[in-house]
């Protein structure tokens, strides 16, 4: 049985990983005539410790993001994809990629990058693509960096 997706969801957060998993993307969204989803989250657990609230900091991060998520929706239409949605989102990337931003996109896959955590951080952390894995409703494929080695 052969699968078409309709509608392809790449998580990008500036890394090499991401970068192979948006190629990619971009491959199977021109193969599948698909749209695509290039989405972004601002880990905003990373910023509960600054004791101060500072809606500068908050804005930079979004227009930092909007750069970032611009940059591969111009490689994406450049390369022939013709239907890209842009997604720049607030919050927990594990929880907003798993299930939030598939179920508003209606996405039917998701790819994402290896991330390359050794087993001690991913005891500490967890790793994203294990927790998209166990909660997502939808295919998820994990691109990993082949000359990369753990």
């Amino acid at each position: 049985m052969l699968q078409k997706y309709e509608n392809i969801l790449v998580a990008i957060d500036g890394s090499r990983e991401a970068e192979l998993a948006f190629e990619k993307g971009v491959n199977v969204a021109l193969r599948n005539k698909s749209r695509l989803t290039i989405a972004h989250v601002i880990d905003t657990r990373a910023l509960q410790s600054v004791s101060t609230f500072d809606a500068e900091v908050y804005e930079e991060l979004q227009e930092d993001a909007k750069k970032l998520v611009a940059g591969y929706e111009k490689k994406a239409r450049e390369a022939g994809v013709g239907d890209v949605v842009t997604v720049v989102e607030l919050g927990n990337p594990k929880t907003l990629l798993a299930t939030e931003i598939p179920d508003e996109q209606k996405v039917d896959l998701i790819m994402v990058g290896a991330t390359g955590l050794n087993a001690f951080e991913r005891l500490l952390v967890g790793s994203s693509s294990e927790y998209i894995l166990r909660h997502a409703k939808v295919d998820l494929l994990v691109v990993r960096d082949s000359e990369k080695t753990l």
